[in-house]
């Protein structure tokens, strides 16, 4: 009998089937996308779980309120610090058990190390004119183009005529005039090219003092000879000075936490625990101290020098030409004379710094001993140190504040010509000061007079390295490692984003700008003994603030633990047991940074003097934590995505069941009459419903699998066999209902149709929306039925809406989290369009069944006069009606429950409810479709002769 009501009701067997293998099938690739996003999601996160270190130890008190508010990990900040962290303690951390890496990194502060740039100009002499005057304008383009800083003239005097210049390194130079003398053609000698007078105290000047950087130089025809007795050249030398960030590490921990051994590209690495080397001079009576230095292979700052070459008027000749006993109203004059670009050179920073990198590392074959360049790039006599960026709190970020400070502090500004031995960028907007000079103090050796007196103290460059062959990690869980990297910051809005032409803003030499240079000099932690040693250098100004830490001259540590360690509870708990101990043994700031991944957050950098704008930029912190939010997130989500689908598909069938077995009402009733009982009934529509559930799932399943292939999906070949009778469970749970009431004792009741009595008395509409309302109002079952189908659908897509962006909410803002978000939204896709089909087709077989049980009332409205519009307007508004009944409801529903997953109602989630309940009448207007074209092929004569 089974088999003949298959046949009988083929059309209506079928869209039972395919509905139970739509709803099998949707489950079984929903629920294989949902662990495969799980799977990927966790997978990403284990290999991105471990970054370069698991622990980071810093002083008490170095952590900002903003990293206490939001759990972050500031970066850049080993710039700004004075230690704080004692030996003993560093010490301590790496007997805590468990810990297999303590490595420590001890600021020292700046050292300015100066390279000499030659501009020849010989092929820009104009061959035809006795005497000439060339300017050398440079200007220097840093932060991503935005500041063209410019910085002194050079002027050279060029004549065809002899110079002759009295020899200034010999003895009794001092009383003679020392003035260059210009030979013409006659004989007659006229000064040319006035000297530097003395300088004194009061003649210095702020260091970045364009004219104290400006410089004159003269060059002859055949036999002119400067003051050292060298044959004068058409060519200037300007001064390319170069900030160098100076840290100590211990060698041993750094080559084990980073690798710094394996990234050497030249020379070679530290020697375990190597200590400075002692030398002497030959007319020196004291030993100095020698510390052995590892340099980046290349520069870390954004500068570039751009030079114009100017030709000026005759006039400048007449200048020079004049007597004078002093040449700075001569520059100071010249800078305000009249040029024709003749020529534009760019000279980028990778040339000068491998000049310089050159002549530390082989200074006997770079230059000769007179060469002050390379004998000042050997000696430490002095460094300086520069404090924390001034900022306070901005909305979820922070907002650094200009600050003045006495440039003077740098001590090398003079009105003689001599300046230009720092950055020209320290004349723009600084956000740091507390700025310390620290001087070598050699008083302890009694030098009298007479005797050679040196600096105690200097460099060795034993080597360089590169730093993009250090191990920081993976870069969706990377650190700070400032000890290496600085990797620039982007725009955090529209504005600065076009302001930097899509670039990032890199450090410069501004040392007392925001973003500050990684190291670019290391040195032992033994060999920084010398620099804290209390007689070695002496602090200016004096206050304690700006002192050397020589009681705890350590930073920060990193920490690296033993073995391995996982994202289960077990291992982190461990970590937190480890970090507790630490911070019980050494009083210090302890945060795990295991599972951590970077994060942006705005900070708002102050214009600068030389063009760039106010930037708001995206400064890559550390964000805590989020690997174990990730995995946690990904678990939830994967939960709750498969029980929707679940609740969806099984809806879906008990919709389709219910629609089946009320097209069957009056053929049960008539069974009924004959004396069939509700047990010999119910067992017909449970073998039938069964049959329909086996072949439903064996259709389902044998789709599901090359589809799942095809789409990369996981799915076991036991979720597979459960399928088949989870899908025949199915179809006996959600028929089972409806057959229960169809399978009622009273026939009539059986046969007689939904009515409500309430609504049979009600008056006659007059329109045909009034007619369509009335119908939905004299049938409750069938009106409920149509809009359960909306009402489960739209209910579905809130909640889908909401797991989604809940999902993402809780894991975006951090590399790793957009990585996994990204990862996931395939499967969100496909869910959302899966709950659509099936809303669709509910609600299509809803209206299917309307009409055909309603066949004979709308063939009498067609023989009456009714034309095809106004029926389609009247079924047209019945289901929009039923759609808004159920978009309303699940929505509602929809938002209650979504509420109590993100934890409130928010702005997301009733964007969320008002696109479900969108969606939720488009579909019901969609559905309309295949029984609209039904109304077309009503047999009308037929039909009222049944009637």
């Amino acid at each position: 009998m089974v088999a003949a009501q298959w046949r009988a009701r083929g059309r209506r067997s079928l869209v039972m089937l395919s509905m139970i293998a739509v709803a099998v099938t949707g489950f079984t690739l929903l629920t294989g996308a949902a662990v495969t996003s799980r799977l990927d999601a966790v997978g990403t996160v284990q290999a991105n779980f471990r970054p370069a270190y698991d622990i980071l130890v810093r002083p008490k008190g170095a952590v900002l309120p903003l990293e206490q508010q939001r759990n972050l990990v500031q970066p850049g900040q080993l710039a700004g610090m004075r230690g704080g962290i004692s030996l003993a303690q560093w010490r301590q951390i790496g007997d805590v058990p468990g810990v297999d890496i303590a490595a420590p990194v001890s600021m020292i502060g700046y050292l300015m190390r100066t390279v000499p740039i030659t501009v020849d100009l010989a092929g820009l002499l104009d061959p035809g004119a006795e005497r000439q005057v060339l300017r050398v304008q440079p200007s220097w383009v840093t932060d991503a183009g935005l500041s063209r800083i410019p910085d002194g003239a050079h002027y050279l005097y060029a004549t065809r005529n002899r110079i002759d210049t009295p020899r200034t390194d010999l003895p009794g130079s001092a009383e003679k005039d020392l003035r260059p003398q210009e030979v013409g053609a006659d004989g007659r000698r006229s000064h040319v090219c006035p000297g530097v007078r003395i300088i004194y105290q009061s003649d210095q000047t702020d260091p970045t003092d364009l004219t104290s950087r400006s410089s004159l130089t003269c060059t002859g025809g055949p036999g002119s000879k400067d003051g050292s007795g060298r044959p004068t050249a058409a060519r200037v030398t300007l001064l390319w000075s170069i900030p160098f960030l100076v840290a100590a590490v211990d060698p041993e921990s750094e080559a084990a936490l980073a690798g710094l051994d394996g990234a050497v590209s030249t020379g070679r690495y530290f020697r375990p625990g190597e200590k400075p080397a002692a030398r002497r001079l030959a007319d020196v009576k004291y030993p100095y101290s020698v510390l052995p230095v590892l340099m980046t292979d290349r520069p870390q700052t954004d500068s570039t020098l751009e030079l114009d070459i100017q030709r000026l008027d005759p006039g400048a000749v007449d200048l020079v030409r004049r007597t004078t006993e002093d040449d700075r109203p001569l520059r100071a004059a010249l800078g305000g004379r009249a040029g024709a670009s003749v020529e534009r050179r760019t000279v980028r920073i990778d040339a000068p710094y491998g000049d310089l990198v050159k002549r530390m590392r082989h200074p006997a074959g770079a230059a000769d001993e007179s060469d002050i360049y390379t004998s000042d790039s050997l000696w430490l006599d002095k460094f300086w140190t520069v404090g924390a960026v001034h900022s306070a709190g901005e909305g979820d970020g922070r907002r650094a504040e200009g600050v003045t400070y006495n440039r003077k502090i740098w001590d090398v500004g003079d009105e003689g010509g001599l300046a230009g031995w720092v950055p020209m960028e320290f004349s723009d907007t600084a956000v740091r000061d507390s700025i310390g000079k620290h001087g070598v103090d050699t008083s302890e050796h009694n030098i009298q007079v007479g005797e050679r007196g040196m600096p105690d103290v200097a460099l060795d460059a034993i080597g360089t390295f590169d730093p993009a062959k250090v191990q920081l990690g993976g870069a969706l869980s990377a650190v700070p490692m400032d000890t290496y990297f600085q990797p620039g910051v982007a725009g955090a809005d529209e504005a600065s984003r076009a302001a930097l032409h899509g670039r990032k803003l890199e450090p410069n030499a501004n040392v007392t700008g925001l973003l500050a240079q990684p190291p670019l000099m290391l040195t032992t932690m033994a060999a920084a003994e010398k620099i804290f040693d209390p007689n070695g250098y002496r602090t200016e100004p004096r206050y304690p603030e700006l002192d050397l830490n020589r009681a705890a001259p350590v930073s920060m540590v990193r920490v690296r633990l033993s073995g391995e360690v996982g994202l289960d509870d077990l291992s982190r708990e461990r970590v937190r047991l480890i970090a507790q101990r630490i911070a019980e043994r050494t009083g210090l700031q302890v945060d795990i940074t295991l599972g951590s991944s970077p994060t942006a957050v705005p900070v708002r950098y102050p214009a600068g003097k030389f063009g760039r704008p106010e930037l708001v930029l995206a400064e890559p912190w550390v964000k805590k934590g989020v690997a174990a939010v990730l995995v946690k997130a990904a678990d939830r989500k994967s939960v709750l995505l498969s029980g929707l689908v679940l609740a969806v598909c099984a809806l879906a069938v008990l919709n389709a069941s219910r629609a089946a077995v009320r097209a069957r009402r009056t053929e049960l009733g008539i069974l009924a009459c004959v004396g069939w009982t509700r047990r010999h009934l119910m067992t017909l529509l449970a073998a039938e419903m069964a049959a329909v559930g086996l072949a439903a799932g064996l259709l389902g399943t044998i789709v599901a699998i090359p589809l799942a292939w095809a789409f990369g999906l996981t799915l076991s070949w036991t979720h597979l066999l459960l399928t088949i009778p989870a899908a025949v469970l199915l179809a006996l749970l959600a028929g089972g209902g409806p057959a229960w009431r169809a399978a009622r004792p009273d026939p009539a009741a059986t046969i007689r149709p939904a009515v409500s009595a309430r609504a049979a008395r009600m008056h006659s509409p007059r329109r045909v929306t009034g007619l369509a309302l009335a119908n939905l109002l004299r049938s409750p079952g069938r009106t409920l039925l149509g809009a359960a189908s909306l009402f489960i659908g739209v209910a579905a897509l809130t909640m889908l809406l909401a797991i989604t962006f809940a999902f993402r909410g809780a894991v975006t803002g951090t590399l790793l989290g957009e990585a996994v978000t990204l990862q996931a939204r395939t499967v969100d896709y496909l869910a959302v369009a899966v709950t659509i089909v099936l809303g669709v087709a509910s609600v299509a077989d809803v209206l299917y069944l309307n009409i055909t049980e309603r066949a004979p009332q709308l063939a009498l409205f067609t023989a009456v006069g009714w034309t095809d519009r106004t029926l389609n307007r009247l079924v047209t508004t019945e289901a929009l009606a039923m759609g808004a009944i159920g978009g309303v409801l699940g929505a509602g529903l929809g938002l209650s429950g979504a509420s109590l997953f993100a934890g409130g109602v928010t702005a997301a989630l009733w964007w969320c409810a008002a696109a479900a309940l969108t969606a939720g009448i488009v579909v019901a207007a969609l559905a309309v479709i295949v029984p609209i074209a039904m109304l077309r092929k009503l047999p009308t004569a037929q039909l009222l002769a049944q009637e």
